[in-house]
Order: structure tokens, then sequence, then C-alpha cells
């Protein structure tokens, strides 16, 4: 019960002009009020007959309840009668319009008292209470205490009781569910809280203008750290709000000043205003920034807080004016505190699908080598490479061009935005000073990398000369970088740089490119294959050239023990059939070439059959020169070797270190060149030699060293087995004049001597010549002789280890294996 109202309004009731449903009403305000103890009550209880009658609570009781002016005129009583509503309104008896601005003039007046501490917090709490219920009520009241607290919270004249409200308000959520209008037909509507039309009507005379500029007018209004206004009014935001700014550019750029000065001054976002979206979804207050043509930090600034999910055709053009701004003024923004707050998070915080193609020009022009300024060189090459570079796999990324999402391509960005073609090699020259170990280089890679297929008609033969030199010198510089920049990037340039070098003939190159495997494994694959496609390539026509280059990097393959050269292994598996037919179509002679290069075939399988037991891939590298060997003398038309090829071969074929045993459709090719070569011959000069010096005193004729008796004893090392004929008396000659024949062997022009030294060679593995047989004597020769041509020579350590080889297989008899031994001894001594 309240005391006030019981002492100051009850004995004041006057009945006598109210008809008995009004009385009622005023029975039920006195149950409602807990004062049915009073005379008032009982004696309009016992005078008044309101049985049956249902209570009306008139304007004409409201007044009597509510108007009360005298007892308002008191701050204190005024309050307290105020707070004694609260059963009334419950019960769902208002105010009159007249009484309710009784009401609102005393709350007017009275608001400084209301925040003293005179007034106790639980008063304030039962006063504002009454005032949500009054808001919140289908009747007069509601509109016109909505539209004082309105009015008053946009009221800035009054900063201190415009606060007091709005915290209060919002403590207790006063004007965020709905308020109501009584229509001149006495029909109710209810409405939400709301900025639509129906608001802008009720509260500010139907003027949108008017609501709009009074609301940017209190945004930068308020204490820092402490809900406002904007938070009171936050839940009205609507789509018809975001459709009023949208048909208004100067509406727009003021509402961007108020959240500014909002941000900067309150230091608190807006970020619900600066992102209102229309029923169709669009955002105009972020739209807006894109037509501003000359952007300011608070620009930077609210775009930077735009929701992040505003669709991005509605952004592109905020993208180009924020390009715009970080290239104003030779890019001094760079140094603002906008850019350190705001500008790096526009660029780190989105995807790089976000952002405009005209970023890479940026990029370019900020952090170029030779006219970047070293802190924003450091900062845009860390965004940029994040964005554009980190984890792509040679992938460029979808980016923003003509407001479309656009696939960047190499080719692309070398017609369209380096824009170089006409100076190239000045504009690659700053690059190649740096090296990978810039980021820029690394797009460029990526660049070049992607266009690869479009290079030979994007650049011409020179330009293209250019691009090659260029990415030889960065694919070197990756050595001094990490495994990750290397290893990511020198698959790209191998690549490119087989792409651009297609043209046959060009070895120089081809090698230049193919040694980059050297470099890093990761390209090693990529590297053999390319040398692969030019050296190895059926769809070109051989020529003797690449004939010879096969056989020159035999040696390299076999030393390396199929690590270098890999390409190799093709040659031999598969070329044999196509380098003999293409001798086979040649008309001029090419016994000579032939010659050299079956030798060189032969010296690499001697190689490696004498090795093969320590290296298994030495054992598989003869099998293939086998193939090869197989393949080409297979095809190989008989004429085209000369008499001492086809010797050598046969030779070396039957020899125990050939091992042609079970080769044999090798071993029938050779034969057949030996038979098209020997069968059937008439005796030769150096058989009719031998013949001579056979029949005659060697000892007293032989006086000097010439071509005529070397000739004899080399035919009689190389045929003594078919003939029979162990002359050791040709021998001994020889064997006194050693000295004499070394020095003519070294004034010899003919290549005799590996031909001797090979022949007895042979010899020594001839179980017929070994210790304790018949043909003693001329092994001993014979070994005695070896020893003397080769000891000291650079082929002393390898005939010694094929002999050391050979004597350890087991396959000869002990006194043999001793003999070939001591021979090795004799080499070493």
């Amino acid at each position: 019960m309240s005391a006030i109202f019981k002492e100051k309004i009850v004995p004041k009731l006057e009945m006598s002009s109210l008809d008995a449903s009004e009385v009622k009403a005023i029975l039920q305000v006195l149950e409602l009020m807990n004062i049915t103890d009073t005379d008032v009550y009982q004696n309009t209880k016992n005078n008044y007959n309101t049985e049956g009658v249902k209570a009306d609570f008139t304007e004409k009781v409201a007044q009597l309840i509510y108007f009360h002016p005298a007892i308002f005129a008191n701050e204190k009583e005024g309050l307290s009668l105020i707070a004694s509503w609260i059963p009334l309104l419950e019960k769902g008896f208002y105010p009159d319009e007249k009484s309710t601005n009784k009401l609102l003039e005393f709350l007017y007046f009275n608001l400084s008292y209301l925040q003293t501490d005179a007034v106790s917090e639980d008063l304030k709490t039962q006063f504002f209470k009454v005032l949500k219920m009054l808001v919140q009520s289908e009747s007069k009241a509601s509109l016109c205490v909505a539209r004082f607290l309105v009015y008053r919270i946009f009221d800035i004249r009054d900063v201190l009781s415009s606060d007091f409200l709005i915290q209060y308000c919002i403590r207790y959520q006063i004007l965020n569910e709905t308020y109501s209008v009584v229509n001149a037909d006495k029909t109710i509507a209810t409405f939400p809280f709301k900025i639509d039309n129906a608001f802008v009507e009720h509260f500010f005379d139907n003027n949108w203008y008017k609501f709009i500029s009074e609301f940017h007018r209190i945004l930068p209004v308020g204490r820092v750290y402490v809900k406002g206004v904007y938070d009171l009014i936050l839940p009205w935001f609507s789509t018809e709000l975001a459709a009023f700014y949208y048909n208004d550019l100067q509406l727009i750029n003021e509402a961007h000043k108020a959240i500014k000065e909002r941000i900067i001054y309150l230091e608190v976002n807006s970020l619900e205003l600066l992102n209102l979206k229309t029923t169709e979804g669009f955002h105009p207050l972020i739209a807006a920034l894109g037509p501003r043509m000359l952007w300011d930090s608070g620009d930077v600034l609210l775009f930077n807080n735009r929701d992040k999910n505003i669709p991005q055709e509605q952004l592109d053009v905020c993208y180009l004016r924020f390009v715009d701004w970080l290239n104003a003024d030779g890019g001094s923004n760079f140094y603002t505190e906008a850019f350190k707050d705001y500008g790096k998070l526009i660029l780190t915080e989105n995807r790089v699908e976000a952002l405009p193609l005209q970023f890479i020009p940026f990029w370019f022009d900020r952090c170029h080598p030779k006219t970047g300024v070293k802190n924003q060189t450091e900062t845009f090459n860390t965004i940029f490479s994040d964005l554009l570079i980190k984890d792509r796999k040679g992938q460029f990324p979808v980016m923003r061009y003509d407001h479309k999402d656009f696939q960047m391509t190499g080719s692309f960005l070398i017609q369209n935005v380096y824009q170089n073609k006409d100076n190239l090699k000045g504009f690659l020259q700053d690059f190649i000073k740096e090296g990978i170990k810039i980021p820029l280089n690394q797009f460029l890679i990526l660049t070049f990398y992607d266009a690869r297929e479009e290079l030979l008609t994007l650049y011409n033969a020179e330009q293209q000369e250019v691009l090659q030199l260029y990415l030889l010198e960065i694919a070197y510089s990756t050595r001094d970088v990490s495994d990750e920049i290397s290893k990511e990037n020198l698959p790209f340039i191998v690549e490119t740089l087989a792409n651009l070098c297609v043209e046959p003939g060009n070895f120089t190159r081809v090698n230049e490119i193919w040694a980059l495997k050297n470099i890093d494994a990761c390209v090693t694959d990529l590297c053999n294959n390319f040398a692969k496609g030019h050296y190895v390539n059926e769809e070109r026509p051989l020529n003797l050239n690449i004939i010879q280059a096969w056989f020159n990097y035999l040696g390299d393959f076999y030393y390396s023990s199929r690590q270098e050269a890999v390409w190799i292994s093709d040659v031999l598996d598969t070329q044999g059939i196509r380098t003999a037919n293409y001798f086979n179509a040649r008309e001029d002679d090419v016994s000579y070439f032939l010659d050299r290069a079956i030798n060189r075939i032969i010296t690499f399988h001697r190689k490696c059959k004498l090795k093969e037991k320590d290296n298994g891939m030495l054992g598989y590298i003869s099998m293939q020169i086998d193939t090869y060997l197989t393949d080409f003398l297979k095809t190989l038309n008989k004429e085209k070797l000369n008499t001492n090829t086809v010797k050598y071969l046969t030779d070396y074929s039957r020899s125990v270190i050939a091992c042609f045993t079970y080769q044999e459709e090798l071993l029938a090719a050779i034969d057949g060149f030996y038979h098209f070569h020997f069968k059937g011959e008439p005796q030769s000069e150096i058989e009719s030699i031998a013949a001579e010096l056979q029949t005659i005193n060697v000892e007293m004729e032989v006086k000097e060293i010439n071509q005529k008796y070397v000739d004899a004893v080399l035919y009689n090392l190389e045929n003594y087995k078919e003939n029979g004929n162990c002359d050791t008396k040709l021998l001994e000659p020889l064997d006194e004049k050693i000295e004499e024949f070394k020095v003519w062997l070294a004034d010899d022009k003919t290549g005799i001597e590996a031909k001797f030294i090979q022949a007895l060679y042979m010899t020594l593995l001839d179980t017929n010549l070994a210790p304790k047989t018949e043909q003693e004597t001329y092994g001993i020769l014979c070994r005695s002789l070896f020893v003397h041509l080769v000891k000291g020579t650079k082929m002393a350590p390898s005939y010694g280890m094929g002999l050391k080889s050979m004597a350890k297989s087991e396959a000869y008899s002990e006194d043999l294996t001793k003999a070939l031994l001591e021979v090795v001894d004799h080499l070493k001594a």
C-alpha cells in the first residue's frame, strides 16, 4: 500500500458525478492499492450498488487517480505517487493523455533530482518500471511517454540527463519492444521500435531527414567505454533505414563522418550502422566508399570494419580506392597510423580472391629492387608473398578484375601488367642481381612457368634468349636460399627453360639447362628428361654430332655407375638399330668414325667386365652395351666397317674378358662381318712378311725396329692360335730391343700401340701359354713385353686390376694364376 496515495488521493475522491461502472472502477483501484479499510472504501461500497456492473476506467476516473498537480509540485511526493501506480498499471488502468502529460512535465523538471542520491535505487527502479509499462501499454500514454524518452535521448543539450535516461532505458529495456498509437477511431495500433516510415512519422514529424540529422548528431556523443544512445537504438536498425541511405549519397557521407568521429573519440565501433543492408542485400554505407575518389585515413578505417560477408562485387571499387590511397603522395600513407592499424589488416585478413589484380603492379612498383624503399619493401613483400606465392604449388590464385572473378595467368600478366616486351632485358636486369631470394623474382618465375607453353609466341627469338639467361641466373641463385624456396622454384625454372629451349642444335644451351640438376636433387629427373628429349629424340633426324655425343657421354654414364647421363641407358637399350640405319643410309665413307666409336664402346665394355664383380651396376652397363652392339651390328651393312675394326671386334669377342659366350646373336653378327671381310681373301702383305721372317734367321736379320717387322709381330700375336705358330724367334728381337721399340711406338701415328698391348693382353689369359705348358716360352716373352709396354702408363692400374680380378676368378690353373699375379706385381713395381 502506498501511504501517499492513501493520505493524499483517497480522501479527495469525489464520486458523486460518477456512474456505477466508474464507481466500480474506483473500488477496484482501492482494492488493488490495498486500501479497503478506509471510510471512503466502506461508504462507497455501502452507498453504491455495483453488483453485476462492469468496471469502466474512464478518462474521468483516470484523472481522479493520476492527475494531481499539487502532489507533483513536490518532487519527492511526485516520485512516490508515480511509483505507487505499478499495481494499477499491471491491471491495465492507464492514465489519460492529460495525466500522462502532467507526468512527463514532472519528469522533465525533475530529471536532475531523479539522478541524485536523494532518490533511492529502489525508487528509481520502480519509477522506470512505470515508464516501461506505460510505453508498452495499449493506451494514449504509450506514444506520449515513448516520444518524451526518444526526444530526450536525442537531446544532447543536456548531456547528463540524456545519458541518465539512456542508461536506464538500456538497463530496463524500456524502448526495446513495442509502443502503441490510438487512432482517431479509437482503435489501437501497436508498432515495434524499428526505424521505418511509421517510426519517423510518430517521432520525427514524418521527416526522414530530420531523423537522420538528429541521428548523426548524437553518434559521436557519449562516454568512452560506456554504452550510449547508439547501443539503445541499435535494435531499431532496419532495411528501411538502409534503403533510405541508399538513395542519398550525401547522407551516407554525413554518416561516414559521424561514424569516424564516434570511433575516434568514443573508441567504439559502429559496425552495425556501417554495414546496414537493404532487403536486396546491398550495403550502401560500405559500397559508397567506392565512388569517393580521394580517401583519407578515416575511409581506410571504415573499410577495414566492413562486414566480411559483403558480396565481392560491392567491394571491388573500394579496393581500387584503397590501392589509390596506398599510392597517393608517393606512398607516404604507408607511414600513417591508419596503415599500421587498418591498412595492413585489409590486406592480411582477407583472401587474395578478394583483391583486385591492380595490386600486382602496385607490388612491383613498391618493391622494385632498384626503386623500392626498404621498410615498405619488407612489409609488402611479406604480405604479397603470403597471398600470391606461399603454398601455391605452381598455380596462380583467382583475383578480381573488371568486377569479376578472374583466373590470373602468366600470359595475361606478361601482356597486360608487366608490359615490358620492348625492353625485357632492361626489365629483368635489376631482378637478376637480387636472385631468387626476393619474392618478386619468385613471382616472376611463377609467371613464366604458368605461361611456359605460350612463351614462344609471346616473345621473339632475341627476347627468348634474354629470358633463358635470366632463368639460368636465377636458377643458380637458389644455392644461396633455404631449401623451401629452392625446391619450390627450381622445378618451375627447369620446366620453363625446357619449353623455351625446344629448337634442336643448340647443345650448349641444352647442356647448361641439363647441368641445373647439380643444384638440387629435386630437378634431377626433370633435367635428365630434358636432355634426353634433345639427345635421344626419334622425331628428329640423327647426325654424327649426336652419335658422337652419345659415345662421349658413355664415359660419364660408366664412371658414375649410371648416375650421370642417365639417358645413355635409353641409347643403349633402344638406339642400336636406328644408329645402324643412319650409317647404312650414308653414301660417304664413315668407317673411320665407326672404328673410333666401336673402340670406345668396347673400351667401356672391357672396363665393365673387369670390375663388375666389385660393382654390380657395371655389369648392368655391360649388358646394355651387349644389347646396343647386337642391334647395331645385326642391322649395319657389312661394308661399313673396315677390316681393322672387324679384326678388333672379332678378337675381343673371343676374349675371356668379353664373355660373349651366351650372346649368340652378337657373336653371329660379328662373325658375319669377319667372314665378309676375310673369307677367301688373298694372302696379305703382312702374312707374306710373316712367312718370310719365319724362314730366315730373325736374330741375324732384324737390324732395326721398323714398320714391316712390327706388323709381322702383331700379325703373329693375333693369329698364333689359328695358324699354330707360336714363333718365339719372332718375338725375341723385340724383347731385346724393347727400349728402341718404345721409342718407335712414341713416334708412331697409326695407333698400333693400343692394338699391340691388347694382343699381348689376350696372350696373358691363354691357358696354352701358361707355365709348364708346351708353349711356355712364348707366354713368358708375351708377359715380359706386356710389362715393358704397360708399366708406368695411365692404363697400368686398370690392366692390373683386370688381371688381378681374373686371377681371383678361380677360372685358371694355379700356375697361370700365379703368373698373372706376378704381372700385376711387376706393373706396380
